[in-house]
């Protein structure tokens, strides 16, 4: 399983981290600059093996020959100031170009080595990123770019409690009312407020059926995380939001909101 063959050897430091933008960016003929989301961006890596033993880059060769075809997981450690300790974080990658090596002194080699993350790849459960556990995030609001309404009447509004400090609001009256965000990363997390005149809302992952959110609380709530999905590969995702026709039998109402996705690139 590729999922579990992680990359033998600890680089040098500091590791060189370039970022490979997935955003198409053009020009009309109006001189109207354009942006188009066209897959996730993509980190390259690149590791600097100084004066390595003949063994060392032996079990490079070897594990280059295993996996040039495919990927494997590179453990990544970086400084977490505000935990004071090493945080670490696997990627799946592959090799992003031919090995290379130079013979440094006897018995000694530089393995200069480039490894690309992949979209679409798998890791195992306990390794996807999770904002909890100090890995960044970002948030996509109800009014970004990315968001839009599918179908149905959904009001952005002011509301003190919602994530930015205001929400898209559905009556949930009608099933096929459904908003959605757009994101490209790994996993995300739900956020909205809750209420006593709050619903029920349906979520759907890339159109897998996530379950449902109750909204109901006795007294106003913040915006917090409501539900989380870590365990999804990086790539172009959309989250629905779909209206349930349902609510808390202790609701006053069957309002659903839609507020904000946390995501983790």
């Amino acid at each position: 399983m590729p999922e579990t063959d992680i990359f033998p050897l600890d680089p040098d430091y500091p590791v060189e981290v370039v970022t490979l933008p997935g955003t198409l960016l053009q020009e009309a003929e109006s001189g109207r600059a354009l942006a188009r989301l066209v897959r996730p961006d993509r980190r390259l890596f690149r590791l600097a093996l100084r004066a390595r033993s003949t063994d060392d880059i032996e079990q490079l060769r070897d594990w280059y020959a295993r996996f040039r075809a495919g990927y494997f997981v590179f453990e990544h450690k970086v400084w977490v100031n505000n935990a004071g300790a090493f945080l670490t974080r696997r990627f799946p990658v592959r090799f992003a170009q031919p090995l290379q090596e130079e013979l440094f002194a006897p018995h000694a080699y530089n393995g200069p080595v480039e490894l690309l993350e992949q979209v679409g790849e798998q890791l195992q459960t306990t390794d996807y990123p999770d904002p909890a556990a100090g890995h960044p995030s970002f948030f996509l609001e109800e009014d970004d770019a990315l968001a839009k309404a599918l179908l149905g009447s959904w009001t952005i509004a002011a509301q003190a409690n919602a994530h930015g400090t205001q929400e898209a609001t559905n009556p949930n009256t009608n099933t096929t009312d459904a908003f959605q965000f757009l994101y490209a990363g790994y996993g995300f997390r739900l956020w909205a407020r809750k209420d006593s005149n709050l619903g029920i809302l349906r979520v759907l992952l890339d159109e897998a059926d996530l379950g449902t959110v109750d909204l109901y609380a006795a007294a106003p709530a913040a915006a917090a995380s409501l539900l989380a999905k870590l365990d999804v590969p990086l790539g172009l995702h959309r989250v629905k939001i779909l209206a349930t026709n349902t609510k808390n039998a202790s609701s006053s109402a069957n309002t659903i909101v839609a507020d904000a996705i946390e995501v983790i690139p």
